[in-house]
């Protein structure tokens, strides 16, 4: 019996050993590779900060409204003989829009001119009768003299040239009382024809021909809905509520622009032109009015719109997009690339315009930022960069 046989186990135990030596010497050449190989660094975007003059923009929504809007009633009483426009016309100023039924008007113009016709009738008649009484008291005063009539007779001629001057003065007052009614009679014709009072879009038509109407109505229910509404848009404005902290910003004059949502491609510029010196107590805003021109008419009353007042400019403000900019807590900070690796700045932001911000505080503007893969590193970390392609980033 040989040597092996007799002592298996030994044999056995060399073998391990050996194999096991060999991995460790294996695993240490191993290691000793890869902490030789160099470290691998994070690919990441960058761009550098812009400096230029940045608008500041205050930005609101709010409702658009008709420059004008005017219910039209009737001054008069009676039936809508005719509607001559319906929803949707264009009118121009005083144009016919509606007739009521105005025959008893026509004869009440007639009636009164006759009227007055008469009463100028009555007053060439009673001049006749104050020139008869004038001679006659001439007459008596120079018969008096020469004692031809008496005391008594001139007395009389006296009264009865009284008389007719008093009843003349009546004539007359009666005369302008015609003439007053006469104009009242045709003021109520004119009015049983509804005209427009500027031009506009007719909105609503609440009734028909045939309907009866009221001048009562027209004095009395202000906000009732009248015959139709009328509607100017060759100017809109738009009423905002500028918070309490803004106040100071806006003043009248400054430029605004308005996007609708109607028509998202298109910017409609205006002017703020009225503010209003007092603040809303539930809301604690101020209501600031916006006009603008709409000479297309393409913005109607009630529509939904985003608007833009320009209240001053940072000169040759630091901007960055406003996606690298990350927050921790209170803090808001970037990544710069200094020297090879990722550096983390704390920064302060001021107003946004569009994709980019303003770095107020932090910054001096000649940093690569890190945009792209920002989340991928540590302050530290080893970066490789790559600059992004400004696409909307205009200098």
């Amino acid at each position: 019996m040989n040597h092996v046989a007799r002592h298996p186990f030994v044999v056995l135990g060399s073998i391990i050993f050996v194999t096991v030596a060999a991995l460790v010497v294996f695993r240490l050449n191993t290691g000793a590779k890869v902490d030789q190989r160099e470290v691998r660094h994070i690919v990441v975007g960058t761009v550098l900060p812009l400096k230029k003059d940045l608008d500041i923009r205050l930005t609101y929504t709010g409702d658009i409204s008709p420059n004008q809007v005017v219910n039209l009633f009737s001054r008069v009483d009676g039936y809508i003989a005719k509607l001559h426009v319906d929803k949707g016309d264009f009118v121009k100023a005083n144009q016919l829009l509606v007739e009521i039924d105005h025959t008893d008007y026509r004869h009440a113009v007639n009636q009164a001119k006759a009227n007055l016709v008469a009463s100028h009738a009555k007053v060439a008649q009673q001049n006749a009768a104050l020139r008869n009484a004038r001679l006659m008291l001439d007459r008596m005063q120079a018969l008096i003299q020469d004692q031809f009539v008496s005391q008594q007779e001139l007395d009389n001629a006296q009264v009865n040239f009284d008389a007719a001057q008093a009843a003349m003065d009546s004539l007359h007052a009666q005369v302008t009382q015609m003439e007053v009614a006469l104009a009242q009679a045709e003021t109520n014709l004119t009015y049983s024809y509804i005209r427009a009072p500027f031009a506009g879009y007719i909105a609503e038509r609440n009734l028909d021909t045939g309907a009866y109407v009221t001048g009562t109505t027209a004095s009395t229910s202000t906000m009732s809905r009248g015959i139709l509404s009328l509607h100017d848009i060759a100017n809109v404005r738009v009423l905002i509520e500028v918070v309490e902290k803004d106040i100071p910003l806006v003043a009248i004059g400054q430029k605004a622009e308005l996007r609708a949502e109607a028509y998202p491609d298109r910017l409609f510029e205006g002017t703020v032109t009225r503010i209003v010196q007092a603040l809303n107590r539930a809301t604690r805003t101020m209501t600031v009015e916006i006009d603008l021109p709409n000479h297309d008419r393409r913005l109607k009353g009630g529509m939904f719109g985003r608007v833009e007042v320009m209240v001053g400019t940072h000169p040759q403000a630091i901007q960055i997009p406003i996606d690298a900019v990350s927050r921790l807590e209170e803090a808001q900070y970037v990544f710069i690339v200094h020297a090879g690796h990722a550096k983390r700045v704390n920064v302060e932001i001021g107003a946004r315009s569009n994709n980019d911000v303003e770095i107020t505080k932090g910054l001096v503007g000649d940093e690569e930022v890190i945009v792209s893969g920002k989340d991928l590193v540590r302050d530290g970390t080893p970066v490789q960069t790559q600059p992004i392609q400004p696409v909307k980033r205009q200098e």
